[in-house]
Parts: C-alpha cells; sequence; structure tokens
C-alpha cells in the first residue's frame, strides 16, 4: 500500500512542480525596481531573507537548491546591489549571516504586492470554498514537508 501511494505522491509533485513554474513561478522572473534589473533567483532570494530575516548561506543554498559557487555569486550580486547584507554571526564567529538591507526590505515589499496582485488573478476563477480549501491544503502541505 505504501508503495502505491509513494508512487501516486510523486507523480503529483511532479505535476505540482510543472503547474507550480508556469502558473507562480513567472511571478519572480525579472523586474526593473529603480534600476536593480534582478533576475528570477535574486528575487527568490529576496522573499526568501525576507520571511526568515536572517539565514546563513548553506541555509539559503538549501532553499535555493544552488550549490556553493553559484550561490556565491548570486549573494555577492546582491550585496553590490546594496539589497542584501552579510554580518558575522555572533554566535559563531566562523558563520556569516545573510540578512535585507532597508534598500531590500523596500524591494522585497514592492515584489510582494506584485505578487499579491498577481494571486488574485491567479485566484480569480476559484470561488471563495476552493480558495479556502486550496489555502488549507497548502497549509497542511508546509506543515508536512516541515517534518520530512
Amino acid at each position: 500500500m505504501k508503495d502505491k501511494e509513494l508512487s501516486s505522491i510523486n507523480e503529483n509533485l511532479l505535476e505540482f512542480t510543472a503547474l507550480f513554474h508556469s502558473k507562480v513561478g513567472k511571478i519572480f522572473r525579472t523586474t526593473d525596481y529603480k534600476n536593480y534589473h534582478c533576475n528570477k533567483n535574486q528575487n527568490r532570494t529576496i522573499m526568501i531573507l525576507g520571511r526568515h530575516k536572517y539565514l546563513s548561506p548553506s541555509t539559503l543554498g538549501k532553499y535555493l537548491g544552488m550549490r556553493k559557487g553559484s550561490l556565491t555569486t548570486l549573494i555577492d550580486s546582491l550585496i553590490e546591489k546594496d539589497l542584501v547584507s552579510r554580518e558575522i554571526d555572533s554566535n559563531d564567529r566562523r558563520r556569516y549571516l545573510l540578512s535585507l538591507t532597508q534598500k531590500g526590505e523596500n524591494y522585497m515589499q514592492y515584489q510582494k504586492s506584485l505578487f499579491d496582485d498577481a494571486m488574485k488573478v491567479l485566484f480569480q476563477n476559484l470561488n471563495e470554498e476552493e480558495t479556502k480549501e486550496f489555502s488549507k491544503s497548502i497549509k497542511n502541505i508546509v506543515e508536512l514537508m516541515t517534518k520530512m
């Protein structure tokens, strides 16, 4: 029974990933806010850091699915744009923590407003009950995946 369920989960995750990228992922594509010209991974990084406040580069890399070399280039580009800062961890001087600068916070708020507007358009064809069900389901998925 478990093998059948796992196979079904695998198929649905693959379909979910494709649908997510085609319907939601486009929100993260290149935007031009005050001439920052951020790409998709830079936008995703800004949103992740905005949610978590402080992250180590290795944790950020896991969230983004990026390896160290590409991640370092990404972080450096955001520091150069003055959207992200890198500071020594006060609890462990061998580690660095990343956070948003004030400009990064402003950019994140701008991106969040674009995301909110896009979500309204995306959900306009669902009724209130379907929207509530989606919200409940995605919350449940996040909680379960956190346990894994």
